[in-house]
Parts: C-alpha cells; sequence; structure tokens
C-alpha cells in the first residue's frame, strides 16, 4: 500500500498477517520475549532519562506478566481473536508499546498505526524491539509497525481484514476510524475523550507526605504527557480544615519540581484562553506563580461549563469540600480516573459502588494514574482480544 512507512514488518508482512493463526492467551513464548526485551529496554543508555520506559519496562518483567496470567488463569485455553488493527493516541509516547504487548499476551497478530509526532522514548523502544525480533522469527510474524498520513484508502484496507480493532485516539479519531468498516464479526474496543480528578485531604498531606516526593508524583500524573492523558487530573478537590497551608505547600513544591518543563508561547495563549472564556461566565480566581507554567483557577461551583474547558500544560481547577461526596457531581461520563492523596482508596470505591456515578472508572493513589492496567476504562481488554471454544 502506498504512503505507509515501515517502522517494523514490511509490506509483504503485512498481506500475510490476516491468515497468521492465533495462540492462546498468555503463551510462554510471549512472556519470555516480553522479559527479554525489558532486559534490552535497561541496557540502553538514556532509559532512565524517561520515567514512562522505566514503567514500561516494569511492567513486561517477567514476573509481573507471570502475575497477570495468573490473575486470567480461566482464561489459559482461549485464543486470540486473529489480527488486531491498534490505532495508537498521538499525545502519549508509549500507549503504543502496552497495546502491541497486550495484542501480543492474547496471542493475536499486530498491526500498530503509531502516532505521527515523534518521541524519542518510542524511538527507543522501536530500535530494541526491530533488535530483538531479528532473534525471534515466530514473534517477527506478529507485529507490524508503521506510520501513514490520514488515509482513508488505507484505513479502510486494514479494517477490512481485522478481527478486532481498537483505538486509543478520543472522540474525533473514533468518529473518523468508524467511516471504515469492519467485517460483521469482528469485534472494536475504543477509547474516548476522557478526564480525570484529584482528591486532597490537607491535613493528612500536611502530616504524612513528603512535598517533594508527592510534587514529583502528581508531575508524572500531568506534565509528562503536557497533562492531555486521559488519566491526568484537571480538577483538584481539597477538603480539611488546612487547605490553605496545604495548598501553599503543594504548589511550592511543584514550581520547584517542573523547574525543567518547557512551554511554548502558544500554550500560554491557549491556556489563558481557556481561562477567559470560562471567567466570562463563571466566578472564579486565578493564581499564576513567576510564570504561567502553572495555572490555578479557584471556583466556587461545578457545572458542565467547567468540564467545556478543560486546560493541558497545567491548567487546573480547585475546588474546596467538606466531604468527598462532593466530588460526585463531576464524576459524569467523561471522568475516567480519582487520583488521591491522604485518602483511603478503598472508601473511595465504596463511595462510588454506593452511589454509581456513570464516570469513574479507575481509582488510583497519585503518581499511579499513567500505569498501565488490561482493565481500562471499565473494560476488560484482555477478555475482548480473546475467544473461547466451549464445549457442551
Amino acid at each position: 500500500m502506498g504512503q505507509i512507512e515501515y517502522i517494523i514488518g514490511n509490506e509483504d508482512l503485512l498481506k500475510k498477517m490476516p491468515k497468521i493463526r492465533a495462540w492462546k492467551s498468555f503463551d510462554v513464548r510471549v512472556i519470555q520475549f516480553c522479559a527479554k526485551l525489558a532486559e534490552n529496554l535497561m541496557k540502553e543508555k538514556d532509559y532512565r532519562l524517561y520515567p514512562d520506559l522505566v514503567s514500561l519496562v516494569f511492567w513486561l518483567r517477567k514476573s509481573n506478566l507471570q502475575k497477570i496470567a495468573h490473575q486470567y488463569q480461566d482464561l489459559a485455553d482461549c485464543l486470540g481473536r486473529g489480527l488486531v488493527f491498534h490505532i495508537a493516541p498521538g499525545n502519549v509516547a508509549l500507549s503504543f508499546a502496552y497495546s502491541l504487548a497486550t495484542g501480543l499476551l492474547t496471542g493475536n497478530t499486530n498491526i500498530i498505526r503509531l502516532p505521527s509526532r515523534d518521541f524519542e522514548q518510542a524511538d527507543i523502544f522501536c530500535h530494541v524491539l526491530r533488535n530483538a525480533l531479528m532473534e525471534e522469527p515466530e514473534l517477527a510474524t506478529r507485529i507490524c509497525l508503521i506510520k501513514y498520513p490520514h488515509d482513508k484508502a488505507i484505513t479502510d484496507a486494514l479494517s477490512s481484514k481485522c478481527h478486532t480493532r481498537i483505538i486509543w485516539g478520543g472522540d474525533d479519531t473514533i468518529n473518523v476510524i468508524r467511516q471504515s468498516p469492519i467485517p460483521p464479526r469482528a469485534t472494536e474496543i475504543t477509547f474516548a475523550n476522557r478526564f480525570s480528578i484529584c482528591l486532597i485531604d490537607a491535613d493528612n498531606y500536611l502530616s504524612m507526605y513528603d512535598p517533594r516526593k508527592t510534587a514529583h508524583d502528581f508531575y508524572i500524573d500531568t506534565y509528562l504527557s503536557d497533562q492531555n492523558a486521559c488519566s491526568s487530573p484537571r480538577i483538584l478537590f481539597w477538603m480539611g480544615k488546612s487547605k490553605d497551608t496545604a495548598k501553599e505547600r503543594f504548589w511550592g513544591a511543584l514550581y520547584d519540581e517542573i523547574h525543567g518543563y518547557h512551554m511554548a508561547s502558544v500554550t500560554t495563549v491557549d491556556k489563558l484562553l481557556t481561562f477567559c472564556k470560562f471567567a466570562a461566565e463563571n466566578k472564579c480566581r486565578l493564581r499564576t506563580g513567576p510564570d504561567y507554567r502553572i495555572m490555578r483557577v479557584g471556583v466556587e461551583s461545578l457545572g458542565q461549563m467547567l468540564l467545556d474547558n478543560i486546560g493541558n500544560s497545567g491548567y487546573f481547577y480547585e475546588y474546596d469540600i467538606a466531604d468527598a461526596s462532593e466530588i460526585l457531581p463531576v464524576c459524569t461520563w467523561e471522568c475516567q480516573t480519582l487520583s488521591y492523596i491522604g485518602v483511603d482508596g478503598a472508601k473511595l470505591r465504596e463511595l462510588m459502588l454506593a452511589n454509581a456515578p456513570v464516570g469513574v472508572d479507575r481509582i488510583a493513589p497519585v503518581g499511579h494514574t499513567m500505569d498501565f492496567h488490561l482493565i481500562w476504562d471499565g473494560r476488560d481488554i484482555v477478555r475482548e482480544m480473546t475467544r473461547r471454544i466451549s464445549l457442551q
């Protein structure tokens, strides 16, 4: 197919992939390959410069994958569905790597459309993967990484051959890709636009947490992806008696943490425009530091307009509450992850189960919202990418 750039694989492999047989889920060959890949990634000299690459290596460890396989031991006799066409998001550097690993672990062959944006950590991963596949011909037939511009004809052709299509791209991307039909028996997994929130108990934060460590964890959740990841908190809820003191310490520590974060002038303008649109119709107060890398917008009420004016690259709404239940109005369909500081995560889960909001699919401590899990957006990806042959 014209205009396709092959990062890993080639046109001949692409044509053969729909006929390659599926494997059983969590095949030992895949687990061993992923573990070897993790070992090779750790040997790269720039490996530790990228926290998201370090997290990926941790996830690919043999012990972690064996633990996951044990959790899905009821699927030991399940097969992959066949060929999976993955459309990776453009805003998170290594999402495609997790999607690929999931496709392999579920016994599938995989075509990955990589984002057009270049990421150094993605280049490192592809380099190590390419070298690893030279020693694993069986695995090499199951992986094809490609790039191509927006071209419906190519998407039509790839979609027409897949058994599962997985779209990590937000509402607009999903709507565009869905114009390319998939076979009647094929399945589709989509991950739409989401936003996330964070709940902080000010008193527990002040008494129990290291400000620098917490700032670093919060940085990973937000600035590492320019706050574009669906799991990055956009709204912070503060409760407790010492909210003002806690805010001063928290944001002060974060300013120290982001000293190396560079933001383009156009991003500053976009953030100010987002604030102006919201402030035109809502009572709020803006707080910034020496520059606009952190913009804090204190709000007096929660409403749809706030959700319609979500910012990024260090744009945060803040809302003071007396009880955790006051976060429920923003736990809408679009709300994905609830992170927390100084709060009992199990009690937050009980709150969600008791009130059954249509949103919040994940609850995680700050510093772990970007951690990848095979249950994502409330969907069990493993079960959706495998099939069971029943005996009656």
